[in-house]
């Protein structure tokens, strides 16, 4: 005979996973949410398809070739490049959340690199400075 039970499941890590409520596990999330939740990539799949279906394959192609051309601009390192093309045309002008506000990087409390060590960088070249021989043998 055994002493104990068997855990019928794996015990809760409370430091990890926080408290155990039964509120987390009985909230019903709001219909809209859910749809919210759902038409992220699919939303869009099915809007090209959409517009596929009734104005031909040319227009969701250069569709997708302008959201290439506006995803490319970029501007030198060390200035913010806000892509604000890119945002126009998916709509993400008109969402506001966290990343909004927070985690800009001009905010930050870290001193930003300079542009010519962000240029090395990116040009291959960010093997550091070698210092000047002033012309003699080293």
């Amino acid at each position: 005979m055994q002493d104990s039970l068997p855990f019928l499941a794996a015990p809760h890590d409370a430091l990890r996973q926080g408290l155990v409520t039964l509120k987390d596990g009985a909230a019903v999330s709001h219909p809209v949410e859910q749809i919210q939740q759902m038409a992220g990539p699919a939303g869009e799949q099915s809007r090209l398809e959409m517009l596929r279906n009734v104005y031909g394959t040319a227009l969701p192609a250069r569709m997708q070739i302008e959201k290439q051309i506006l995803d490319r601009h970029e501007r030198l390192p060390g200035l913010p490049s806000s892509k604000l093309g890119l945002e126009a045309m998916t709509g993400a002008l008109e969402d506001f959340g966290f990343e909004s506000y927070l985690g800009l990087p001009q905010d930050s409390e870290a001193p930003q690199p300079d542009l010519h060590s962000q240029m090395e960088q990116r040009l291959g070249m960010a093997g550091g400075t070698k210092p000047m021989a002033r012309g003699l043998p080293m």
